[in-house]
């Protein structure tokens, strides 16, 4: 009975130890690559690419950009910045929820080409 116990801790701390990714080596995961947005805003031409602790990327109709400190090992968007252009009213009400997503997100991971940011997935270009 208790080598089962043992072995029931054992997997358990395993699998929680697991589950807590470092977002710093998710952050480098993703440096320099191009991802496009496939979830919730479908068939829009979104993008993000990561240089460092900084992102940016193409928004629908403007260019945007920002940085990312890494806190308590969360992530938290910060100073994004964007061009000053204006569009079909749709593409821009989308551009503006993406990023409102984008900086209430305090979530990344990487899994093989697949990078999500809070509820925003995305693929590798």
């Amino acid at each position: 009975m208790k080598k089962i116990i043992l072995l029931l801790l054992t997997l358990i701390t395993a699998a929680a130890c697991q589950s807590r990714m470092d977002v710093s080596n998710e952050l480098k995961k993703a440096n320099s690559k191009i991802y496009h947005l496939t979830a919730p805003y479908k068939n829009t031409e979104i993008t993000i690419t990561f240089s460092g602790n900084s992102f940016s990327g193409f928004a629908g109709v403007n260019n945007y950009f920002g940085n990312i400190e890494i806190k308590n090992n969360q992530i938290l968007i910060k100073d994004i910045g964007r061009t000053r252009m204006a569009g079909p009213e749709k593409i821009m009400k989308i551009e503006e929820n993406y990023i409102k997503s984008l900086q209430a997100s305090n979530k990344l991971s990487v899994n093989n080409k697949e990078l999500r940011i809070g509820d925003l997935k995305f693929i590798e270009k």
